[in-house]
């Protein structure tokens, strides 16, 4: 299990009721995300389905349909992807800092590993998650997990590690203080950045 933007674990289960998971994430460059993911697709939400996993662990399996294919290689037309917690039957598993995606959206994934299982599949939690929503006019731009429109992201040098900051974006992400759609990214040039930054980093 590999821990990028992963800090500490505080806490575990300790029985069959509710239970937490605590977590610390840290803060990375947006450059960070995008070198640190084997993966990175467009894709649509197919499903998501909760699913005991252990005697004492519960994991949320996520179906995304594929669109585009970003960086990596990746042949076929789905992928899952497991997140730790979830609720199944009266058992519950909850995991601070988890934003899971939901049914039905589409977006931009950074996935960390295609073979490695972790607690959380994406780099930095919710740092590789942007979601792309069309506004009233049918454009279609591009939100952070917690659906605040990103303005534009600034490629710059990251001085050190600090706590994810409560808007949940990787350094240089640059949200809207106003939910204004107008202004916000389009999903096209979104991924053209991306497209760029896997270039210009790699070995």
């Amino acid at each position: 299990m590999t821990c990028i933007g992963r800090v500490a674990l505080i806490l575990f289960l300790l029985s069959a009721a509710p239970a937490a998971l605590a977590t610390t994430v840290a803060q990375l460059s947006f450059d960070d995300v995008v070198a640190n993911a084997e993966f990175v697709f467009e894709g649509r939400v197919l499903a998501v389905e909760a699913r005991e996993t252990g005697p004492r662990s519960i994991h949320t399996f996520v179906e995304f349909q594929i669109l585009d294919v970003i960086k990596g290689s990746y042949t076929g037309a789905t992928i899952e992807l497991s997140y730790l917690g979830g609720r199944v039957g009266n058992r519950q598993l909850e995991v601070s800092e988890m934003q899971l995606p939901e049914a039905g959206e589409t977006g931009v994934y950074f996935v960390e590993s295609l073979q490695e299982q972790q607690l959380h599949p994406l780099v930095g939690w919710s740092q590789g998650h942007y979601l792309i929503v069309e506004d009233s006019n049918g454009r279609a731009h591009v939100q952070s997990a917690g659906h605040q429109p990103i303005r534009a992201v600034s490629i710059a040098p990251f001085a050190s590690a600090q706590i994810l900051n409560e808007e949940g974006v990787a350094s240089g992400v640059q949200i809207q203080a106003i939910a204004d759609e107008r202004s916000a990214m389009s999903a096209a040039g979104f991924k053209a950045l991306v497209r760029e930054r896997v270039q210009e980093l790699a070995p």
